[in-house]
């Protein structure tokens, strides 16, 4: 059975390279994968490709008024088979509801059933209006959202922005279950604590932890994911570790996340800048430290 997955995250997270990533270890472990590019700039699976771009949905549909499989579908690095919607904003019409006609073009070509994958992972941007948001949800039967996160504030807070949509649309169709948060270009054990802190706030959990690392940045001036170009490096193994905690979990069932309020949550942020100030000025707390 093909498991559909989400992975949302603030513009600038690293959420694409981490996809293309992420497909690339699940497909070196021997299963069927099919990322679905859904960010306008039409990259999210240039490192699956030596860096080369491939025809778009959107752009297929403007030049020729239909698609069919072959045309969109193209298989990159260990046989990943990758699709990307492009620029929505092309045909002049709302971003929205070019990306749900993009979405239903997919299902009417048959594309799930032609290449008929274990999983198909779709990379969407965070930055996107509520209704976009909601249309792989809806369109496609997403079963699991992931959300990329960095440890800074403006992307946990668009981190809890997405739950609450997700929450919104819980409320008239079935829940959605966030898988976890997936903390992206970690470089200190305050930053994991940071984002591991905000999980519990929101009732979620952390997945995996993906260090900072050059290495990410090479592979991506190669054209190239790392489990492509060094796959014996230590960055590999946390791409690897990632892949198999979403593998062993899909059987598993977690509960919808709860979003913080807009007080809440900068309550919540104003604690952890008194403990910075407070680490950056040595000053400890009740023998507390972090």
């Amino acid at each position: 059975m093909t498991e559909h997955i989400a992975l949302y995250g603030k513009g600038g997270v690293g959420k694409s390279t981490l996809t293309s990533n992420l497909s690339a270890a699940l497909a070196e472990a021997g299963f069927s994968v099919l990322q679905v590019g859904c960010d306008p700039k039409g990259d999210s699976c240039s490192l699956l490709n030596n860096g080369d771009p491939i025809p778009t949905v959107f752009d297929l549909l403007r030049e020729r008024g239909e698609i069919s499989v072959d045309a969109v579908a193209h298989k990159g690095f260990k046989g990943v088979t990758c699709v990307e919607l492009g620029d929505p904003f092309g045909s002049g019409q709302c971003g929205s509801s070019e990306i749900a006609r993009a979405l239903a073009e997919l299902k009417r070509i048959d594309l799930f059933e032609a290449v008929a994958p274990d999983f198909v992972l779709y990379d969407i941007s965070g930055d996107s209006t509520c209704s976009s948001f909601y249309t792989p949800v809806q369109q496609i039967g997403v079963r699991r959202v992931f959300v990329v996160t960095t440890a800074d504030f403006m992307s946990l807070h668009a981190a809890n922005a997405i739950f609450k949509m997700l929450d919104r649309y819980g409320e008239s169709n079935v829940p959605v279950p966030v898988g976890g948060l997936i903390p992206n270009s970690i470089s200190s054990s305050f930053e994991e604590s940071f984002i591991a802190d905000f999980a519990v706030q929101t009732r979620t959990r952390t997945m995996g932890r993906i260090p900072r690392s050059l290495m990410v940045r090479q592979c991506e001036l190669y054209g190239k994911t790392v489990i492509e170009a060094s796959p014996l490096s230590n960055q590999s193994y946390f791409y690897r570790r990632l892949a198999n905690q979403i593998v062993d979990e899909a059987a598993s069932q977690p509960g919808p996340s709860v979003p913080m309020q807009p007080e809440e949550l900068r309550a919540w942020a104003r604690t952890w800048g008194d403990r910075i100030y407070a680490l950056e000025n040595g000053l400890v707390t009740d023998g507390a430290a972090i």
